[in-house]
């Protein structure tokens, strides 16, 4: 009997050592996955297949970095004096911005008169790289500062114009030439709208695409003709993967490109694995309208010492060259059929108060996440009255219940700029 009861406490203890070691494992396992998914869900809300966000930070993780005014600041240290944006920095000096507060204004407007749960507007002088413009919203948990200086939000279709770019710089395609692509792909992006060879039925031109978001267009040239190194070439010269210069902290725009070629070709047409804040988008649209030249932006103009003496005066100053002057041009170009007839058409069609004249374009971009769901709405543009030109990049999160879009936040901010 005495060696039964020894038996049985052996196997006992050998299974409370066996459940112990799966135990650990099981712990370790859940860390490693949820440390995992953390650090995968900083970079975004939108993956539509990953769980919600629950630990976002109420700042930008990005410290500014060197800038050439010098200064760093956060934007709720800015102050208004009339119409005039100023910040008192710490040795008594006085930094006067390059904001306006019509267009401050005009943001802050049209992202609080619907409580949209998250947004962000910039908007940008192409040719100095001066922000004129920089809002954001939350209304939602858990709260986000500085939306607009986050890369929260998928980039979405707005990443075509980077993948048009990666097409014209490479001469890879003439962007009024027809490229046919499967019928009812208009929408999703399934392995055979990307690189299927029958039911060829649709046929339309680059330009068609951009202005009408054709994704599986976009996806087969992407497909065809850019490999992986082409992706990641034209995403650092416009700027992915690398810091903002700018006086405020901003966040790293993010972009991924992966070995298999039907999944990179998705993201070349805005389905997943790229980031944008709209700070960034803006930056992209201010550089294809001018030249292909993305300038440092800033929000500091001039700097006054404590005794009222002008010690540094902002001068405009090349940050990136993202293409060719020509290809710029043929890019900004195509982007004006986004407002004449394509998606951003009805948003545009009305210009009361607009002065006569002005040009416009851009490109849309949607998204949707399932958990929590929120469908992000983008818009990055431009608008041009002879030399005198703005460039926008605008995201609006609505949930069910939608209010307003990135496509007219953006209008309302241009045309308050050209306000007649």
């Amino acid at each position: 009997m005495r060696k039964m009861r020894l038996g049985t406490r052996k196997l006992l203890f050998r299974a409370a050592i066996i459940a112990g070691i799966l135990f650990g494992i099981i712990v370790i396992s859940l860390i490693i996955n949820a440390f995992s998914e953390d650090h995968f869900l900083a970079k975004t809300l939108a993956y539509a297949d990953e769980k919600p966000q629950t630990n976002v930070v109420s700042t930008p993780v990005v410290k500014p970095t060197d800038v050439d005014s010098g200064v760093h600041f956060s934007m709720n240290d800015i102050i208004w004096e009339g119409d005039t944006a100023w910040v008192n920095l710490n040795d008594g000096r006085k930094a006067k911005l390059t904001l306006r507060r019509d267009l401050m204004d005009t943001i802050r407007r049209s992202l609080t008169e619907h409580p949209v749960p998250y947004g962000g507007a910039v908007a940008i002088e192409p040719g100095t790289g001066r922000i004129l413009a920089i809002e954001s919203a939350s209304n939602a948990r858990p709260p986000i500062e500085n939306y607009a200086l986050r890369s929260l939000a998928p980039s979405a279709s707005t990443f075509k114009l980077v993948t048009a770019a990666a097409l014209l710089e490479n001469n890879a395609v003439d962007p009024q030439a027809n490229v046919c692509y499967p019928e009812g792909a208009e929408g999703g992006l399934s392995e055979s709208h990307i690189r299927g060879t029958t039911n060829l039925t649709r046929c339309n031109s680059l330009t068609y695409a951009i202005a009408h978001s054709t994704n599986a267009l976009i996806a087969r040239l992407a497909y065809q003709h850019l490999s992986r190194e082409d992706l990641e070439r034209i995403a650092i010269k416009f700027g992915f993967n690398r810091e903002i210069p700018l006086e405020v902290a901003s966040e790293i725009s993010t972009a991924e490109f992966v070995e298999d070629d039907v999944e990179r070709a998705r993201s070349a047409a805005g389905f997943w694995h790229v980031n944008l804040s709209p700070l960034h988008g803006a930056l992209i649209m201010a550089g294809i309208i001018n030249g292909g030249i993305i300038m440092r932006p800033t929000l500091v103009d001039s700097i006054y010492d404590a005794m009222g003496n002008l010690v540094y005066t902002m001068e405009p100053k090349p940050w990136l060259v993202a293409m060719t002057a020509q290809h710029a041009e043929t890019l900004t170009r195509m982007s004006e059929a986004t407002t004449r007839e394509g998606t951003a058409r009805k948003v545009f069609a009305s210009r009361k108060g607009w002065k006569k004249g002005v040009a416009t374009g851009g490109k849309t971009g949607t998204l949707s996440n399932k958990q929590p769901f929120y469908t992000y709405t983008w818009y990055v543009g431009w608008g041009a009255l002879n030399d005198d030109k703005i460039a926008v990049g605008s995201v609006v999160v609505n949930n069910e219940t939608w209010w307003i879009k990135g496509t007219h936040v953006a209008a309302r901010i241009i045309g308050a700029y050209f306000h007649d």
